[in-house]
């Protein structure tokens, strides 16, 4: 980029590159007619095919404009990451809201093979969360299998099980009033705080109320700007508004039944096998030692949790819940889990917060591991 160039300009062309807007489609079914599919890969995915790849499977909100706040770092690191625009966000096309899962489960198989990828590392954000468990639940063997790896990263849980207060009020919300969430996101996303600032969307902006938000309002200071995109802190400032904008020009109503999927309004069986997050560890468990065989020649799967120090949508409860579900009678046997809480964070900057999140220390355990 020309050192003249404004930060709008080196905004647009950054958001511009060909690796952020490709594109697959998935053939007709009984069930859905051809669909289109919008992902994107860091820059580095066809320079070194021996680097690991992370799928990110990313929140309630998040889009394939995320690969560009992992660029820098996959890059420094030495992995690869894929990021994909789920039903009817960005430009992928949308499906019924209790199709969600299911078609993201024909996504996975497709998109892999249309990157020449046999195996993957997954990390997920808060709602990908439901993604996440129902992917490793029917596809394990596409988890590498000398370091099977899965992090997630401030997981999403049914308030039946968290309790919070926030996340109460929305669950008694008609499914009806979800009709109109992109809407009100999309004018917090322009008017509020950047999309990529929040994973929540509405969730989120009101969870701001009672928690820090993630650095600083205007994307923080120079120096996580430069780690971040690796450019100056109003160049990041443009990327952050123009992300937003942008995936809202193509399509973000997949929102509402996201939201809705969230705080179960899509009918029984819309979470699919994690209905029940304890019963689907104990199953887990189960098939992994099955696995192991009796010589545990198979490497243990490894799960990483990642908690927020104040998670306003799941608060403590969530997170004592989560992590007794992965404390179940045998469990340790043949799941390697870790729990970890981030000093500083909430629900969003875990994520995207290059200082108090996660980010970088999954992706060094997944190049170390490999």
């Amino acid at each position: 980029m020309a050192a003249t160039d404004s930060a709008y300009e080196q905004a647009t062309r950054l958001l511009s590159q060909r690796n952020l807007h490709q594109k697959i489609w998935l053939p007709q079914t009984s069930t859905h007619a051809r669909l289109r599919v919008t992902f994107s890969t860091t820059t580095n995915f066809v320079e070194d095919e021996s680097l690991p790849v992370v799928l990110f499977i990313g929140p309630m909100f998040g889009t394939r404009y995320m690969g560009l706040m992992f660029d820098r770092m996959a890059r420094e690191i030495g992995v690869r990451m894929i990021c994909v625009d789920r039903p009817g966000l960005g430009g992928s096309m949308p499906v019924k809201g209790d199709q969600r899962v299911d078609v993201w489960l024909e996504t996975v198989p497709v998109l892999l093979q249309h990157l020449n990828v046999k195996h993957v590392h997954i990390m997920s954000h808060s709602a990908g969360t439901i993604y996440t468990l129902n992917t490793i639940s029917r596809f394990r063997d596409m988890l590498h299998p000398k370091s099977p790896y899965v992090a997630l990263l401030a997981p999403w849980v049914d308030n039946k099980c968290s309790n919070v207060g926030l996340m109460n009020a929305a669950s008694k919300l008609p499914a009806g009033a979800f009709s109109y969430w992109s809407n009100l996101n999309e004018f917090i996303s322009q008017r509020v705080m950047p999309a990529s600032l929040w994973s929540g969307g509405l969730f989120s902006s009101m969870a701001g109320r009672f928690q820090a938000q993630p650095g600083e309002a205007d994307t923080g200071d120079s120096e996580d700007a430069q780690e971040k995109y690796g450019v100056d802190k109003k160049t990041t400032g443009e990327i952050e508004a123009l992300s937003g904008r942008y995936a809202f020009a193509e399509d973000m109503s997949g929102g509402n039944d996201e939201a809705r999927l969230c705080v179960k309004k899509l009918g029984a069986g819309a979470w699919a096998d994690c209905e029940d997050y304890m019963d689907f560890v104990g199953a887990l468990s189960r098939r992994e030692k099955e696995r192991m065989g009796e010589d545990g020649a198979a490497s243990r799967l490894k799960v990483r949790m990642h908690f927020a120090e104040s998670d306003v949508l799941i608060g403590k409860g969530g997170q004592r819940y989560f992590e007794e579900c992965w404390k179940q009678d045998g469990v340790a046997e043949s799941i390697d889990v870790v729990s970890k809480e981030w000093p500083g964070s909430n629900h969003d900057s875990v994520l995207v917060d290059s200082k108090v999140g996660a980010v970088r220390s999954v992706l060094e355990e997944i190049k170390r591991l490999r």
